[in-house]
């Protein structure tokens, strides 16, 4: 592709400008209209509000969380005087924009990262950045109470800050990746896949490096004293409440849902909602045919055999691609299952396939090469790999969502927003995977359809969110809500 049109700062200004303002105003437009979320964390949060003290696992569905998400939110509640009954709606839209700031945030690190990537071709960056911009499900996650965009956002600035570390074994650079880590799981239990994967990579680059004695030593430093000083950490924060959850539970991890049987490899067994019925069936298919049958999943329990509902890869592909596919929360399902939405719901699956195939070829060659080069002592590889880091995060939230969905089965723990804080591998894996392919592409035209195709899924990631913006609108606008709200507590 020629890049002519994107070699002057001014012009790569302007389209990072126009990326930035559009998903911009697709995260306010569903921030200032939503009153609903994934789930009910706004129960945690009123609980801190009401009683003053962190609550414990039984006393409401979330509340088995770490707390930091909950806690920050309710004391900014707290100075706002939005601490009553009566300012319900209006509690609900400031932790939006809590997080609507956090995802605009996200996205400013995001293209940071991304721009300073070398060896990668401008227009394969804007691709990749446009693709996270517009992301359904992550505007969606942006615009809700929930506790995923502060890990989201911790995990990618702590994951950022260690591949710095890992070039300059800056001290600076080493302390950010210790709060950040720190800070995220205290906000959510799988923010401990980011801990492992920089604690590994950096053992990975003492082992198997040749560097001064004094690096040597700064490095092994960091390797050992990070996991110690994030774990300790965590463990003494209140907020985690690891030591009361042990006292009590028995397990400083907790979770408010039941852990089914394991599954059988061929033979299907049930599970009280869809879910995985055999290793076979949940595990090792991918369920598109279904899936373009059913673009949005059917609230019904009962399921046959094909549905993509029992399939792990199908519900992560379908949540990842579409804000209607898991057709919840319940104001989100109206007006969603039209023939003309079906269409658009449709077309994101299938030109959706060719960016995932992309990064799953950029994932594979990374993971193929870091371990090759570990194998054979290869610095310059492992280096330019930082050092596994990437390919671990990838691999490790990849076996976290299967083995939260072998060891509990069920339809609504296979979301794609779980794997989302590993965001700056996937988004290395699909630059990386696009620019190895285009060096097969010989003609101009092939890079052209290329990018045709996925500016073409970009315009139906911004119709899907747009068509909930406006099913919302009758809400009417939270901001009037929230201006109501401290003009009658402050009087």
């Amino acid at each position: 592709m020629n890049e002519n049109i994107l070699s002057s700062n001014k012009n790569r200004l302007l389209f990072f400008a126009i990326i930035f303002l559009v998903s911009v105003s697709l995260r306010l437009g569903l921030t200032i209209y939503n009153r609903e979320a994934n789930d009910p964390h706004i129960q945690v949060i009123r609980y801190i509000l009401r009683e003053g003290t962190l609550p414990e696992k039984l006393e409401c569905s979330e509340c088995f969380q770490p707390k930091f998400f909950h806690y920050a939110t309710a004391k900014t509640l707290g100075i706002m005087r939005l601490d009553r009954n009566r300012d319900a709606d209006a509690q609900k839209i400031v932790v939006q924009f809590i997080n609507f700031i956090g995802g605009i945030t996200m996205l400013f690190i995001l293209w940071i990262f991304i721009d300073r990537l070398t060896d990668i071709p401008a227009w394969i960056k804007f691709l990749g950045f446009a693709l996270l911009a517009f992301n359904p499900q992550m505007i969606g996650i942006n615009s809700q109470v929930t506790n995923d965009t502060f890990l989201i956002l911790f995990c990618t600035i702590a994951v950022y800050a260690a591949h710095l570390v890992l070039r300059d074994e800056g001290f600076v650079h080493f302390l950010i990746t210790v709060i950040f880590s720190l800070l995220a799981v205290i906000t959510k239990t799988n923010g401990w896949v980011v801990v492992i994967a920089i604690t590994i990579s950096f053992f990975c680059k003492v082992l198997f490096t040749s560097i001064s004695k004094s690096l040597f030593t700064k490095m092994l430093s960091f390797a050992f004293i990070y996991p110690l000083l994030v774990a300790g950490l965590a463990i003494l924060s209140p907020l985690s409440q690891y030591v009361y959850n042990f006292q009590h539970y028995g397990s400083p991890f907790l979770l408010n849902i039941e852990r089914q049987p394991r599954p059988l490899f061929f033979i299907k067994t049930n599970t009280p909602y869809a879910g995985i019925l055999s290793i076979q069936d949940g595990f090792f298919t991918f369920k598109f045919i279904d899936l373009i049958k059913n673009p949005i999943t059917d609230l019904l329990d009962k399921v046959d055999e094909d549905s993509h509902r029992t399939s792990l890869w199908t519900r992560l592909y379908g949540s990842a691609n579409s804000i209607h596919f898991e057709n919840y929360p319940p104001s989100w399902r109206a007006g969603n299952s039209t023939q003309a939405s079906f269409i658009r719901y449709r077309g994101i699956f299938v030109l959706a396939l060719l960016p995932t195939f992309v990064t799953l070829v950029g994932a594979a060659t990374e993971i193929f090469k870091t371990v090759g080069s570990i194998l054979t002592k290869n610095v310059s590889v492992l280096s330019n790999a930082s050092y596994g880091l990437f390919a671990i995060l990838f691999s490790g939230y990849i076996f976290f969502s299967a083995v939260y969905a072998f060891e509990y089965r069920v339809y609504n723990v296979m979301k794609a927003i779980f794997i989302y804080p590993g965001l700056l591998a996937f988004i290395v894996f699909f630059l990386k995977g696009t620019h190895l392919l285009s060096h097969y592409v010989k003609t101009k035209i092939m890079a052209m359809g290329f990018a045709t195709w996925v500016l073409t899924l970009l315009f139906l990631y911004i119709l899907d969110v747009a068509s909930l913006i406006i099913h919302l609108l009758p809400n009417g606008s939270g901001i009037n809500i929230i201006m109501e709200s401290l003009m009658r507590n402050f009087q």
